[in-house]
């Protein structure tokens, strides 16, 4: 998994505590708080997000083509 604030890549299986455990939600929390930072990332999320990315990268070429106007 690669955090979405710092950047940091890490395996989420290999980490002893996935989560803050500050939310109560112990054993249903999805949150995986990268060692780096401690940003809480939802792993059920990273396709959207790769999805949102892409869409913006796309629309940030399609301005680069029109700059010619």
């Amino acid at each position: 998994m690669k955090c979405r604030m710092c950047g940091f890549e890490f395996d989420e299986t290999k980490l002893e505590n996935r989560g803050c455990c500050g939310c109560g939600k112990h054993s249903n929390c999805s949150q995986v708080h990268c060692p780096n930072c401690g940003f809480g990332n939802h792993p059920e999320l990273e396709e959207e997000f790769e999805f949102i990315n892409k869409l913006k990268n796309r629309l940030k070429i399609g301005k680069k083509d029109t700059n010619y106007l």
